[in-house]
């Protein structure tokens, strides 16, 4: 089967790059900010708060923006890629779809826990808040293809487990 469309914008790397420089400029200028005082005292807890900020949050920030993935669909499969690595997620076993931040990060919670995880996080457009028609449009289809794969595997289900009774 033809894959329908990619999920993910084609530039995933350079959306990280820009999130960890946008947050590394955040708090470099939450530590000039806070040592403009120019007290010894103002500059060392400038310091403190940097360095919590750095060994604290930039590992969770790093974390996340791991989970991005780069993800296409047909009919009847959702397709997840990390590098050379792809794997294949029948729409059955995809929970929901949701959106998770402003900028347009979209979550597919999934039943199981596969090599990606239970759930995976993709960014459809770079241009989300000015194109989010499309993007939800594109989504919303996505959506009634997993309602339409849930019906089809429990219809199958039932009917398996029917016949078993008969066995």
């Amino acid at each position: 089967m033809e894959r329908s469309k990619s999920l993910s914008i084609s530039s995933i790397k350079r959306y990280k790059i820009l999130a960890v420089i946008t947050i590394s400029v955040f708090l470099f200028i939450c530590f000039i900010t806070m040592g403009l005082n120019g007290t010894l005292f103002s500059w060392l807890i400038a310091l403190g708060y940097f360095a919590g900020l750095l060994f604290g949050y930039y590992p969770r920030v790093n974390a996340f923006l791991n989970k991005i993935k780069e993800v296409s669909y047909d009919s009847k499969n959702l397709y997840v890629k990390e590098g050379d690595y792809e794997i294949q997620i029948p729409f059955y076993q995809v929970r929901d779809v949701e959106i998770l931040s402003l900028d347009g990060l979209y979550k597919f919670r999934l039943y199981h826990h596969d090599q990606f995880g239970n759930e995976v996080i993709c960014k459809p457009s770079l241009w989300y808040p000015l194109n989010f028609k499309k993007i939800d449009k594109e989504l919303n289809w996505i959506r009634s293809l997993i309602r339409k794969a849930h019906r089809a595997y429990n219809d199958e289900t039932i009917s398996s487990n029917a016949l078993s009774r008969f066995d």
